[in-house]
Protein backbone atom coordinates (compact mmCIF):
# COMPACT_ATOMS: atom_id res chain seq x y z
CA UNK A 1 0.00 0.00 0.00
CA UNK A 2 1.00 3.27 -0.94
CA UNK A 3 1.87 5.96 1.74
CA UNK A 4 -0.14 8.94 1.51
CA UNK A 5 0.62 11.77 3.19
CA UNK A 6 -1.84 14.08 4.89
CA UNK A 7 -1.96 17.90 4.21
CA UNK A 8 -2.74 20.54 6.87
CA UNK A 9 -5.55 22.69 5.71
CA UNK A 10 -4.75 26.41 5.95
CA UNK A 11 -6.35 27.93 8.62
CA UNK A 12 -9.14 30.35 8.09
CA UNK A 13 -9.64 33.75 8.91
CA UNK A 14 -11.95 34.53 11.97
CA UNK A 15 -15.08 36.47 10.54
CA UNK A 16 -14.99 38.69 13.63
CA UNK A 17 -12.02 40.26 12.53
CA UNK A 18 -13.44 40.78 9.06
CA UNK A 19 -16.44 42.63 11.04
CA UNK A 20 -14.58 44.77 12.79
CA UNK A 21 -12.48 46.08 10.13
CA UNK A 22 -15.78 46.48 8.43
CA UNK A 23 -17.16 48.92 11.26
CA UNK A 24 -14.15 50.80 11.27
CA UNK A 25 -14.19 51.68 7.34
CA UNK A 26 -18.00 52.07 8.11
CA UNK A 27 -16.77 54.54 10.91
CA UNK A 28 -14.74 56.59 9.03
CA UNK A 29 -16.58 57.19 5.85
CA UNK A 30 -19.77 57.93 7.56
CA UNK A 31 -18.67 61.55 8.71
CA UNK A 32 -17.47 62.03 5.34
CA UNK A 33 -19.16 64.55 2.26
CA UNK A 34 -20.78 62.75 -0.05
CA UNK A 35 -19.11 62.59 -3.51
CA UNK A 36 -22.15 62.47 -5.59
CA UNK A 37 -23.11 65.76 -7.32
CA UNK A 38 -26.65 66.82 -8.12
CA UNK A 39 -26.53 67.16 -11.66
CA UNK A 40 -27.79 69.34 -13.52
CA UNK A 41 -28.00 71.59 -10.89
CA UNK A 42 -24.20 71.44 -10.24
CA UNK A 43 -22.19 71.05 -13.12
CA UNK A 44 -19.17 68.11 -12.94
CA UNK A 45 -15.64 68.87 -12.93
CA UNK A 46 -14.69 68.77 -16.64
CA UNK A 47 -11.16 68.40 -17.35
CA UNK A 48 -9.89 71.19 -20.14
CA UNK A 49 -8.71 68.24 -22.86
CA UNK A 50 -12.04 66.49 -22.69
CA UNK A 51 -13.48 66.17 -25.87
CA UNK A 52 -17.25 64.81 -26.65
CA UNK A 53 -19.70 65.72 -28.99
CA UNK A 54 -18.57 65.79 -32.34
CA UNK A 55 -19.07 69.41 -34.99
CA UNK A 56 -18.55 69.66 -38.81
CA UNK A 57 -17.91 72.62 -40.21
CA UNK A 58 -20.02 72.18 -44.13
CA UNK A 59 -18.04 74.76 -46.02
CA UNK A 60 -14.95 73.01 -45.11
CA UNK A 61 -16.27 69.14 -45.90
CA UNK A 62 -14.40 67.93 -48.85
CA UNK A 63 -16.01 64.48 -48.65
CA UNK A 64 -13.24 62.77 -48.76
CA UNK A 65 -14.69 60.07 -46.81
CA UNK A 66 -11.89 59.27 -44.96
CA UNK A 67 -13.88 60.02 -41.46
CA UNK A 68 -15.80 56.81 -42.65
CA UNK A 69 -12.83 54.72 -43.51
CA UNK A 70 -11.30 55.28 -40.15
CA UNK A 71 -14.21 55.02 -37.89
CA UNK A 72 -13.35 51.67 -35.78
CA UNK A 73 -17.34 50.67 -35.44
CA UNK A 74 -19.06 52.49 -38.20
CA UNK A 75 -20.49 55.28 -36.77
CA UNK A 76 -19.76 57.87 -39.22
CA UNK A 77 -21.99 57.46 -42.51
CA UNK A 78 -21.56 59.72 -45.60
CA UNK A 79 -25.24 61.11 -46.92
CA UNK A 80 -25.89 63.10 -49.79
CA UNK A 81 -27.01 66.84 -48.97
CA UNK A 82 -28.15 69.11 -51.82
CA UNK A 83 -25.68 72.04 -50.70
CA UNK A 84 -23.83 74.42 -52.78
CA UNK A 85 -20.07 74.06 -51.72
CA UNK A 86 -17.48 74.74 -54.52
CA UNK A 87 -14.96 72.21 -52.51
CA UNK A 88 -17.45 69.48 -52.43
CA UNK A 89 -18.55 68.24 -55.55
CA UNK A 90 -19.75 65.17 -55.00
CA UNK A 91 -22.47 67.00 -52.28
CA UNK A 92 -21.77 63.79 -49.41
CA UNK A 93 -21.45 64.71 -45.51
CA UNK A 94 -20.38 62.66 -42.15
CA UNK A 95 -23.75 61.85 -40.35
CA UNK A 96 -22.94 60.53 -37.12
CA UNK A 97 -24.79 57.89 -34.85
CA UNK A 98 -23.34 58.87 -31.28
CA UNK A 99 -24.93 55.61 -30.20
CA UNK A 100 -22.23 53.46 -30.95
CA UNK A 101 -19.32 56.17 -31.10
CA UNK A 102 -16.71 55.71 -28.93
CA UNK A 103 -14.92 59.27 -29.47
CA UNK A 104 -11.95 57.97 -30.12
CA UNK A 105 -11.13 61.28 -32.34
CA UNK A 106 -9.88 59.00 -35.22
CA UNK A 107 -12.19 61.04 -37.46
CA UNK A 108 -10.71 64.30 -36.11
CA UNK A 109 -7.34 63.45 -36.36
CA UNK A 110 -7.22 62.44 -40.63
CA UNK A 111 -9.61 64.83 -41.52
CA UNK A 112 -7.31 66.87 -44.04
CA UNK A 113 -9.48 70.00 -43.54
CA UNK A 114 -9.87 69.83 -40.45
CA UNK A 115 -14.01 70.24 -40.92
CA UNK A 116 -14.74 68.00 -38.60
CA UNK A 117 -13.66 67.87 -34.58
CA UNK A 118 -14.23 67.07 -30.99
CA UNK A 119 -15.40 69.64 -28.49
CA UNK A 120 -16.33 70.06 -25.24
CA UNK A 121 -19.88 70.25 -24.94
CA UNK A 122 -21.18 66.83 -23.75
CA UNK A 123 -24.88 67.19 -22.36
CA UNK A 124 -26.19 65.52 -26.08
CA UNK A 125 -30.15 64.35 -24.62
CA UNK A 126 -32.17 63.97 -27.36
CA UNK A 127 -36.30 64.43 -27.79
CA UNK A 128 -36.41 61.65 -30.17
CA UNK A 129 -35.45 58.20 -29.86
CA UNK A 130 -32.14 58.13 -32.53
CA UNK A 131 -29.00 59.31 -31.32
CA UNK A 132 -28.13 59.86 -35.51
CA UNK A 133 -26.79 63.40 -35.99
CA UNK A 134 -27.32 64.74 -39.61
CA UNK A 135 -24.70 66.94 -41.53
CA UNK A 136 -26.76 69.53 -40.70
CA UNK A 137 -26.95 69.28 -36.94
CA UNK A 138 -23.77 68.09 -36.42
CA UNK A 139 -23.02 71.67 -37.69
CA UNK A 140 -24.92 73.47 -34.67
CA UNK A 141 -24.92 73.35 -31.34
CA UNK A 142 -26.77 71.44 -28.78
CA UNK A 143 -29.27 74.01 -27.92
CA UNK A 144 -30.28 74.61 -31.40
CA UNK A 145 -30.72 71.03 -32.75
CA UNK A 146 -33.31 70.36 -29.90
CA UNK A 147 -35.19 73.17 -31.39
Amino acid sequence: MANVKEVEEPKKPVPVFSMIRGMGMLGKNLLRKPVTIQYPEQMPYIPERFRFRIFLTLDSCVGCTLCEQVCPNGSIKMEHLDRENPHNKRKIYPGVNFGTCTVCRNCEEICPTHAIYLSHEFQTSRTKNSFYYSPEELSKPEHEVLK
